[in-house]
């Protein structure tokens, strides 16, 4: 037999193309999308104006009262110091941009502006994610197994005794990386009598979103591939603590509307995110520009412990 008509002739001489698109469909990387800002004191500064830093004030820490000689003795009364704190939130600006060509809107490809806007929407929460993790390493004080060496069962008592020994409130959250998250569950497999691991309800996970992996020892462990390396990269840097902690704002960016020519807003989040259209006609192309304005601190350093283990 000769001359078929087959797939592969067909790609060889234009009769059939290597390969089509699946029409609509838009399949998900894998990217960890979990959104720790409920892990934070959120400071609402949309009416505060005069200053991109916003100071708050913590109230004093009540005294016990001292006894007196009698009950007309006043010759022991003298001012006791009302002695306030207070942390700063400094507001800077986060922006990302993508680029799209006139060419890819007119061949219709899969990747158009709806979704660059709505990756950039998620793109708020990574951020905060990351703020919040990188503040982990400034806690001064930390507990850990060591470098080099795998988280275990120990070290999450320790963090939770050192947490206890400074009369922080609960409920704890404890952030691991994904590796010492992966150790301390393998530590907690082989621990006789071990407080049971309760996995996180598909009702409590609807609320909170992904990364909540469950609770031990009455505190929760979230998961989140943000946690950052230290120590020349040979450890990671978690952390446990109570809500508190740590405080963020986001600076209130509805008010660039009156700035922006209305017809270029592609997204107006509240007060946390605005995504405006930039035009290049001479290129042929049209930007998405993401702009917001966080502010993330260690409000109270006790609130909180770091996690240190093998990378």
């Amino acid at each position: 037999m000769a001359n078929e008509i087959t797939h592969a002739a067909g790609q060889t001489n234009g009769g059939q193309v290597a390969s089509v698109l699946a029409g609509d469909m838009l399949v998900q990387q894998l990217f960890d999308a979990v959104d720790l800002r409920q892990l934070m004191l959120f400071v609402n500064t949309s009416g505060i104006y005069g200053s991109d830093t916003t100071d708050v004030t913590q109230d004093a820490v009540p005294g016990a009262f001292t006894a007196a000689t009698s009950e007309t003795d006043g010759s022991n009364v003298t001012n006791a110091a009302y002695t306030t704190s207070r942390f700063s939130l400094t507001q800077a600006r986060y922006k990302r941009v993508y680029e799209i060509t006139d060419l890819l809107r007119i061949n219709d490809g899969p990747v158009q502006m709806a979704q660059v806007v709505n990756k950039l929407s998620q793109g708020l929460a990574l951020t905060l994610t990351d703020l919040l993790c990188n503040m982990f390493p400034a806690l001064a004080n930390d507990v850990g197994p060591g470098t080099g060496v795998n988280l275990d069962v120990d070290s999450m008592y320790s963090a939770q005794f050192q947490l206890n020994s400074q009369s922080v409130p609960g409920p704890y959250a404890s952030v691991l990386h994904p590796v010492q998250y992966n150790d301390f569950q393998e530590s907690l497999r082989s621990e006789p009598g071990a407080v049971q691991f309760q996995d996180v309800t598909a009702a409590r996970l609807a609320l909170t979103g992904p990364g909540l992996k469950g609770s031990w020892n009455g505190y929760d462990i979230w998961q989140s591939d943000s946690v950052t390396l230290i120590n020349t990269s040979a450890n990671r840097s978690g952390a446990m603590f109570g809500f508190g902690c740590f405080a963020y704002t986001l600076g209130p960016v509805s008010r660039m509307l009156g700035h922006i020519p209305p017809g270029n807003v592609l997204l107006s989040a509240g007060d946390m995110l605005v995504v405006e259209l930039e035009r290049d006609a001479g290129n042929g192309m049209s930007s998405a520009i993401a702009n917001s304005y966080p502010a993330a601190v260690e409000a109270e350093d006790l609130r909180g412990v770091e996690i240190i283990s093998d990378a």
